[in-house]
Formats: structure tokens, sequence, C-alpha cells
């Protein structure tokens, strides 16, 4: 059984998996498992119904991070309520102000319930079984050397669902979970997840579930298992 971790400090964590750090805390960048990694965002807020962290890219301006800290702290915290920043705007003006923003993410993010019921139709997926990544899911091959856990459910002789550690850190790991277009709305993914937050703990590592709010399916997934949301994600690059 994981120890009781509040809310705020589950955040921390995960903004550890997502990104790297240096030892001012300033985002460097995203933390893949694989290796093939891209500068990180230049602002992550993460709130829940504690409080909120923020974090900022390590080459942001003093002034820039000074105007982002005012409007963050004038943000209300009501996670429950709230799918977005209400000061989103106001955040993005500011970055938009220093360079053309390219990218915004925004989503709930997940810890998993205490108990987690086993599946039985799943198997550990590694180098001595890589020919069970067939299809569309050949190119996710190099991924087998740095992504454990690695979790698949087999049909028709290959990988239809898989779920591996996208992100990982001394902590936790953040689940990445893929289905076959022919083989989705069976319960697959919902399975293969579990299965790999199962492994993750018997590594004493946290299992994290992330998503966007664009992302229905994936929410769907998070529903099915019972995941408890714990904060939202808020990021921009």
């Amino acid at each position: 059984m994981e120890e009781y971790i509040s809310d705020k400090e589950l955040m921390k964590i995960q903004v550890e998996v997502l990104f790297t750090q240096d030892e001012n805390g300033c985002l460097q960048r995203i933390n893949e498992s694989t290796g093939a990694t891209g500068p990180a965002p230049r602002f992550f807020f993460g709130y829940t119904n504690e409080d909120s962290i923020c974090r900022f890219r390590h080459d942001l301006p003093d002034n820039v991070v000074a105007h982002l800290k005012e409007v963050a702290a004038a943000e209300p915290m009501s996670m429950n309520s709230q799918k977005i920043p209400r000061n989103r705007r106001q955040f993005e003006d500011i970055l938009q102000s220093h360079a053309p923003i390219e990218r915004v993410w925004v989503g709930p993010a997940y810890r998993f319930p205490e108990h987690i019921t086993p599946p039985t139709n799943t198997v550990q997926l590694s180098r001595e079984n890589v020919g069970l990544l067939k299809g569309d899911f050949v190119e996710m091959v190099p991924e087998l050397n740095n992504s454990h856990p690695y979790l698949g459910i087999i049909e028709d002789s290959q990988a239809v669902s898989i779920c591996r550690s996208v992100r990982l850190s001394l902590r936790a790991h953040e689940a990445g979970v893929d289905t076959l277009v022919n083989y989705r709305k069976r319960g697959y993914a919902a399975s293969v997840v579990a299965a790999w937050a199962l492994a993750v703990r018997a590594l004493n590592r946290i299992p994290l579930y992330s998503t966007s709010w664009d992302n229905v399916a994936s929410q769907g997934v998070a529903q099915r298992l019972g995941l408890v949301q714990y904060g939202v994600d808020y990021h921009v690059t």
C-alpha cells in the first residue's frame, strides 16, 4: 500500500516526472523515457483543491516570471469546478508578449485508488517477445529499452493495447497507453493500465495518469478504473 501523499505534494512529484529541472527548480526539457526530448514548456501551473504550484523554464526572463507569479497568486483554487485556470487569458497574454505561443495543454491529473483489481489478460512486453508489436505498434519497438514496465494485451497473435512508463523519476512513473483502432471500445485500455500500475507499484514507485480535457476516451479509462483526480495541469510552450 502506498503512503498517503497530499494532492499538492503529488503535483510536485508529477512535475518531476514530466520535466527535467535545474538546481533552482527551473524547467529544462521534457523528460521522455526514450531520450527523445524537446524543450519544456515555458510555464507550468498545476492546481489542486489544496494549493497550486508554478514552474518556469530556465530561459524565461525575470520580469515575465514575476508577472506570471502575480497572476498565479490571484488564481482561486477550486479544482472540482474549474477545468481551466480562470486567469488563463492573462497567463497567455503575458507569454505571448514574450514570444509566440506554440502549444497550450490543460487537463486532469489522477492518482490510482488503493485497491487495483489485477487483470488476467496482460503480458509483459520485452525484447524476448518483440514480435508481438506489429502493424502500427512496430514504431514502438525502440521504447522497449527504456519504458519499463511495458504491458500489453494480446489478441490475434499481436499486442492490441499497450501501456508503458513514458516518463519516470525516482519516485513516480507516468502512464502512456495506446490501443489499435480496430480493438478499441472493448475495455482493453483499462485492463492494461491497471496491470501497468500494479507493476509500477511493485517497483516501489507511484503510478500517475494524466490527460487533456479534449481526450474524452482517456478520461473514460480513468473513470472505469476509479482513478481519483487530484489536480489540473496547465502548461504553455
